[in-house]
């Protein structure tokens, strides 16, 4: 893999010193004054995401990009809904989850080309995750007998705050070199996230919850977060209202990180 690696990145830098080569004026062919690119990602819709970037050069070596990403809502990206995935237990993932992202990015283009050759990158990403209709079922302590079954339903929201770093190569292709070729070859970038959810429960005996059936749903919730090492509850609020049946979680700190690969193509103006 390391070999693989090296022999990769040998190839990228190659194709950028042959770039560097070129005397390009940038303005030449341009249909505006050459120094604007759109793309589109052309690998992310494989998990029904959508994603356009435009990049402005700014000086020999340098430009910045703005990409705008969307999933729409659906289930979970090359999961099923129902099934087994092989295992010996169905599954249902009966929900619907959608995303909005927004990623100002700097580049600098090591071989000084006005948008084309080996890059790195920084950039900073806002990333907004929802969540519709999950549902599960719990189980709370009476004052006395077996415990009791119901149903929570919730619409939840994860916000997420980023920085990140990457390389990538970039090619200016046709007679006129207006065609664009953008690969992403690596980005990672962490940060922090801040998840939300409020939905309603029902009991499946119909009745309301007592006091400390309340107590026992708020630990059922918050227990398996408690146990988690990376999760923070800072400032965090957990209400349940036995009166209309709801149930709100606010200000759930956690750490987010993530990785980004691409291949977009697009036109240079």
């Amino acid at each position: 893999m390391k070999r693989i690696f090296t022999l990769l990145l040998s190839l990228v830098l190659a194709s950028s010193a042959m770039a560097q080569k070129e005397h390009f004026d940038p303005s030449s062919w341009g249909l505006l004054d050459g120094k604007t690119i759109v793309k589109a990602n052309i690998t992310s819709p494989i998990f029904r995401n959508y994603s356009f970037a435009a990049e402005r050069i700014l000086t020999p070596g340098l430009g910045v990009q703005l990409a705008l990403n969307t999933m729409p809502r659906g289930g979970l990206p090359l999961v099923p809904a129902e099934g087994t995935l092989g295992l010996s237990e169905e599954y249902s993932l009966d929900f619907g989850l959608s995303s909005f992202a927004l990623t100002p990015e700097l580049r600098w283009y090591t071989g000084g080309g006005y948008g084309h050759g080996f890059y790195l990158m920084a950039y900073y990403r806002f990333q907004n995750y929802g969540l519709s209709n999950y549902s599960y079922d719990f189980h709370v302590t009476p004052e006395s007998g077996s415990s009791a079954t119901g149903t929570l339903v919730v619409d939840g929201k994860l916000s997420t705050h980023s920085l990140g770093f990457g390389l990538g190569v970039q090619w200016l292709l046709g007679r006129n070199k207006n065609i664009v070729l953008d690969w992403n070859i690596l980005g990672a970038h962490i940060g922090q996230g801040n998840l939300s959810f409020s939905g309603k429960y029902f009991m499946w005996a119909g009745r309301r919850l007592t006091q400390r059936e309340i107590q026992s749903l708020k630990s059922e919730i918050l227990n398996p977060l408690d146990n988690l090492a990376v999760i923070k509850q800072r400032h965090t609020e957990l209400e349940v209202d036995e009166h209309n049946q709801t149930v709100e979680l606010k200000n759930l700190a956690t750490p987010w990180a993530f990785f980004r690969m691409s291949v977009s193509v697009g036109f240079r103006f």
